[in-house]
């Protein structure tokens, strides 16, 4: 498997390596107009910059993965004498490498906002007592993107399956993902109401989120005082997580077709 990472990084990094380029150009010249735009407005451009970064490093990968499965080099990757699901962690890998990139371009370019005179906004939220929330931040985001990942690579493996013409595969694919995380959340859901038993993470966030101080989602409540999981929802997204993870290399493997 480590010879099909190093395969994947090398075929993809030429142009990770100009997106972050030209993301670190951007962010350059915000910070020279720090002094006549205030700090408000570049932290709101930089973010802009960020979330871009992460949008065009998303369409890169799920690209990345869709080209293995409809274009030529899916012949040189499914004739290794590999797994169906060593190929795909090495893609989830892969992923992870790139995405941990942009995320160290971003950070670098955010913490010299910090140090410089006026950026206040920045500052006075990295001054809270923030360490649990982003230890947990930095924790959902791998697990988040991960399991993004999972039901995109399901979805375009599935109708790979189903339906082998390229034209129409792709639309074909952000349907059954739609579907699939519908259909995953109001589970996830209805599981939550059936079985409201729950454990609690004690955090000190000093009032950080601000408003209700609240942040709620299906399986996980955050609040100023504690991080609160729905037991059973929690176990029931891990178990189909994993279920995907499975699924997808099966398909891979046994029923997909160069």
């Amino acid at each position: 498997m480590g010879k099909l990472i190093k395969y994947e990084l090398k075929g993809n990094y030429k142009i990770f390596s100009a997106l972050c380029i030209i993301a670190s150009i951007l962010n350059i010249v915000l910070l020279t107009r720090l002094e006549k735009w205030g700090s408000g407005s570049v932290t709101g451009c930089m973010s802009m910059v960020t979330m871009s970064l992460f949008i065009i490093s998303l369409v890169i990968i799920i690209n990345s993965f869709k080209n293995e499965l409809y274009e030529d080099r899916g012949y040189l990757t499914f004739t290794l004498p590999i797994s169906g699901n060593k190929i795909l962690a090495s893609k989830l890998i892969c992923a992870l490498v790139w995405f941990s990139l942009t995320s160290i371009v971003s950070f670098i370019f955010f913490r010299i906002l910090i140090g410089t005179k006026g950026a206040d906004i920045v500052r006075v939220i990295i001054s809270l007592n923030l360490k649990s929330l982003i230890i947990f931040a930095i924790a959902g985001i791998i697990i988040n993107t991960i399991t993004l990942l999972l039901m995109i690579y399901f979805s375009i493996a599935l109708t790979k399956v189903a339906r082998r013409g390229k034209k129409v595969s792709g639309i074909l694919a952000f349907v059954v993902f739609i579907a699939l995380s519908f259909l995953i959340y109001y589970i996830s859901f209805k599981l939550k109401n059936i079985f409201p038993q729950q454990m609690h993470i004690a955090l000190n966030l000093n009032n950080y989120l601000g408003g209700n101080g609240s942040i709620n989602n299906v399986a996980i409540n955050l609040t100023d005082a504690n991080l609160t999981i729905n037991i059973a929802s929690a176990i029931y997204q891990i178990l189909v997580y994993i279920g995907l993870f499975i699924g997808t290399g099966y398909l891979m493997e046994k029923k997909v077709n160069i």
